[in-house]
């Protein structure tokens, strides 16, 4: 980039809220400022419209992204360094965008950078456009995420003598019932111990059910959740589990 050309920042779509007639906010994730909301002019019709409204999971560039007021950025425009065609008009690729969109928004706090979680997504979101099989991608980030965000129970994969539950918030083996969200049995806790620090594609072209993959997915989103934010649900998280339904 020379220095006449304006700065380029990498963004992810995660939703647009209709702000008031013809300006609505755009929630992206950056990798220099985590997540932010944006101001954009939608315009009535044709190619501003659609140049201003974004698809969950876009890959975008945005031009000269500065601070508007508070904690509002604007930018003067977009581009998009991937057509993402496959994404937006296949329905499980769809499904599977909206939700990792989502999980993104409910879970990383606002204003907060995380570039190397900004970096895996990116990379998944190629990859569900690229790749010919998008049903394990979800999991496949999850797994990524609690790598990359340093997250990684320490704890053994086999229980402990003794323990009856493993920990969610303190990723820990305790003793006791596991009785609640925060708290996985011995052999739930097992699998999902031993998928941590599995090569991301490796993750992808494992063989599981689906029950035992949806199980994973929420046990990830509540881990990463709880150590993250504070454990919200995910409304995207029936039609991805409809849709990719075995």
């Amino acid at each position: 980039m020379t220095p006449s050309e304006p700065h380029r920042d990498r963004a992810i779509a995660l939703s647009t809220v209709r702000h008031k007639d013809g300006v609505s906010i755009l929630r992206v994730f950056t990798r220099e400022h985590g997540v932010i909301g944006c101001l954009v002019r939608e315009g009535t019709k044709g190619p501003r419209r659609a140049r201003n409204l974004h698809a969950p999971l876009s890959l975008l560039e945005l031009i000269g992204l500065r601070v508007m007021k508070g904690d509002l950025y604007k930018f003067d425009r977009t581009e998009r360094p991937l057509p993402q065609e496959r994404t937006l008009q296949d329905i499980p690729r769809s499904a599977v965008a909206m939700f990792l969109s989502e999980l993104v928004l409910k879970t990383v706090e606002s204003d907060a950078p995380h570039p190397a979680l900004f970096d895996a997504m990116w990379r998944t979101a190629v990859a569900l456009e690229t790749e010919s099989s998008c049903a394990r991608l979800h999991l496949a980030f999850l797994v990524e995420a609690v790598q990359v965000e340093g997250l990684k129970p320490d704890a053994p994969v086999a229980p402990p003598v003794g323990a009856g539950r493993f920990n969610l918030a303190t990723a820990e083996w305790e003793q006791g019932p596991p009785i609640g969200d925060d708290f996985l049995s011995p052999s739930e806790a097992t699998a999902f111990l031993r998928i941590q620090g599995t090569e991301i594609d490796e993750v992808k072209s494992q063989p599981l059910p689906a029950d035992v993959r949806n199980q994973l997915v929420l046990q990830h989103v509540h881990y990463l959740q709880l150590h993250l934010s504070s454990p919200r649900d995910l409304k995207s998280w029936d039609v991805l589990r409809t849709v990719l339904a075995d």
